[in-house]
């Protein structure tokens, strides 16, 4: 009797350290939404369901130093946040706590520090540099996306927005006069400009509109404690991110006032 009271004990010690083995091990596996853009450089990619550039290893070295596992989910930009609020993920890159205001509102978001300076406004042709406000009546900016600043000259009906499902698609409206500005991030419109259209004059960032500098941050609904972590891993590891930043050139002309 004694005996058998002994192997119960053990059996419940073993099932219990088994248990709290296997909660680890899930507690380590965390899942990031991400956008399902094909390529948004210099940030990111997504092709055959693959998520990587330089949030991908970015995040990928976070879980390597701390020993987590990351899964990525992706969804077109129109859903992404609807998705993420509603529980879909533990973590999301990149986010901002002034992006999709109307969607989050009614819920607690856990942000990082900055992790990668960016300007986000209106791209015109050279010739319309500093022409202001009232020359843009038709905006373009790509889907999903809100212009920031203009808010006030849409209701009043001063400009109309046209969206667009790619950015070289985009750019190339500006291009031809098909719309006035091109609303959108100017390292990424850069990008296009000089790599992909292989026209890099034909457009330039009109620093007299309306436009945002800010930064690209990490944030959760969930998971407080990782949030703190990654601030750790931002100031434990600079000079390992500071390489991935100029390898893939993500703040490249960018000037945080």
């Amino acid at each position: 009797m004694r005996l058998f009271g002994k192997l119960c004990c053990w059996s419940v010690g073993v099932f219990l350290a088994v248990s709290i083995m296997t909660a680890s091990a899930e507690q380590k596996t965390y899942t990031d939404v991400v956008q399902d853009y094909k390529e948004l450089p210099p940030y990111s990619t997504y092709e055959d369901g693959t998520y990587g550039g330089f949030n991908r290893e970015l995040l990928d070295l976070f879980a390597e130093r701390k020993g987590y596992t990351f899964v990525y989910e992706a969804f077109p930009v129109k859903r992404l946040f609807h998705e993420f609020v509603n529980g879909v993920g533990d973590l999301k890159y990149p986010d901002n706590d002034k992006w999709a205001l109307h969607i989050k509102k009614d819920n607690e978001i856990h942000y990082s520090d900055p992790v990668v300076s960016y300007v986000n406004g209106v791209l015109v042709k050279p010739d319309n540099l500093g022409a202001g406000l009232d020359t843009i009546e038709k905006l373009g900016l790509v889907a999903g996306w809100t212009p920031i600043g203009f808010q006030e000259q849409i209701e009043n009906g001063q400009v109309s927005l046209l969206e667009n499902n790619s950015y070289a698609g985009l750019l190339k409206q500006a291009i031809t006069g098909r719309i006035d500005g091109a609303y959108s991030n100017v390292a990424t419109s850069n990008h296009y400009l000089n790599n992909v259209l292989g026209q890099p004059a034909a457009l330039a960032f009109d620093q007299s509109l309306p436009h945002v500098r800010s930064a690209r941050l990490l944030s959760s609904t969930k998971h407080p404690e990782l949030i703190a972590e990654f601030n750790e891993f931002l100031r434990d590891e600079a000079d390992a991110i500071q390489e991935l930043k100029l390898q893939y050139g993500v703040e490249a002309g960018v000037v945080m006032n």
